[in-house]
């Protein structure tokens, strides 16, 4: 499917899943906002207030038909009262975030914008369905681009916070965020073989846990009798990524498997084929090939990179937290209408 390739935009969904707010916005600090002349401004009925502006029933929805033209599974978390809140507070903050935009900003913002409109055009050419769509939610073209270069001025002011906020990551909260999970950095091979209980590409069900765990302790056994595993993985896994290479996954940090699977890759004895193990994609026996226990001076650049980063995003969201809170967010959306229910007759029973 086309997306309009706004990296944040996807995440940000993700994010309201995960915690019904945006981790990748900053704060609303700095110089006092200005009016973004959001399409719908001022039409219809305010639905929520803070400080500094209101948000309307019309361009609430204008904003969020760009968000579905976008990325098209935003419609489902609106059908969410709780998600559906958290919109609107966002759109209060990337209102704000724009209208903070330094001269520079807003010129990047405005190629962006640009950059959308042509996508759009090739696009609504290609796809008609998707201009009636546009109709029917009552956003146009040149609508849409206002918007993108509203949030891409928004998206501006975030890289320049998060650039700001770099500078003050210190070598001591790179450690402690190692410090929370060291184990997920442990450099393990290993040899697997996965009897799954789901198909892998549809979440149907495959067969019963009972199924699986009498089939991967019949692998087992053969790979004790002295079975190759390359014999033995083509047989029976159905792991994809390691099915024909013998089960085989050579020197991964620990902390990219599911945790159970994780679990027994740092605790399970080296060169032993240990029971099995159960995951969400069904039943897997693992042989630890190799464990090189990771420390935090052991670590490369890379690794050390990502950690920075993970404690940058933490950095980012607790200042978008403090300052969507100085914003003091009403939010009055209207009641959602309930379907009436159907009237149904009495049962009858033998009872006089």
């Amino acid at each position: 499917m086309w997306h309009l390739k706004r990296p944040w935009a996807r995440k940000a969904v993700l994010a309201l899943v995960a915690a019904l707010m945006g981790a990748l916005l900053a704060g609303c600090g700095g110089k006092k906002a200005e009016p973004v002349g959001l399409p719908g401004e001022g039409q219809g009925e305010p639905i929520a207030t803070y400080k500094g502006g209101q948000i309307t029933q019309t361009e609430f929805d204008k904003f969020t038909a760009y968000l579905i033209v976008e990325e098209p599974t935003v419609s489902v978390y609106l059908q969410i009262p709780a998600f559906k809140e958290q919109f609107v507070r966002q759109l209060a903050l990337y209102k704000t975030l724009a209208g903070q935009a330094t001269e520079a900003q807003k010129n990047q913002a405005e190629e962006s914008a640009a950059l959308f409109a042509e996508q759009l055009e090739e696009y609504l050419k290609a796809y008609p369905a998707v201009q009636e769509e546009m109709t029917k939610r009552g956003v146009s073209a040149d609508e849409l681009k206002t918007i993108r270069r509203v949030l891409a001025a928004a998206d501006q002011v975030i890289s320049g916070k998060a650039e700001e906020l770099a500078g003050k990551v210190t070598e001591e909260e790179i450690k402690a965020e190692f410090d929370k999970n060291p184990n997920d950095y442990n450099i393990v091979t290993v040899r697997h073989i996965l009897v799954s209980t789901m198909d892998l590409s549809t979440g149907e069900e495959k067969r019963t846990k009972e199924e699986a765990l009498k089939r991967v302790l019949e692998a087992k056994d053969k790979l004790e009798k002295g079975a190759g595993w390359d014999e033995i993985a083509k047989e029976y896994s159905e792991d994809p990524g390691s099915k024909d290479n013998g089960g085989l996954y050579e020197n991964q940090q620990a902390g990219v498997w599911v945790t159970e699977f994780k679990n027994a890759a740092n605790t399970q004895k080296v060169g032993v084929i240990g029971d099995p193990v159960e995951t969400m994609y069904g039943y897997h026996i693992i042989k630890v090939e190799s464990r090189d226990i990771m420390t935090f001076d052991k670590l490369d650049e890379a690794t050390k990179d990502e950690l920075k980063q993970a404690v940058l995003d933490s950095k980012v969201q607790n200042y978008l937290l403090t300052e969507a809170e100085k914003l003091d967010i009403k939010v009055n959306l209207p009641a959602e209408e309930t379907p009436p229910q159907e009237e149904t007759e009495p049962a009858e029973t033998d009872q006089p």
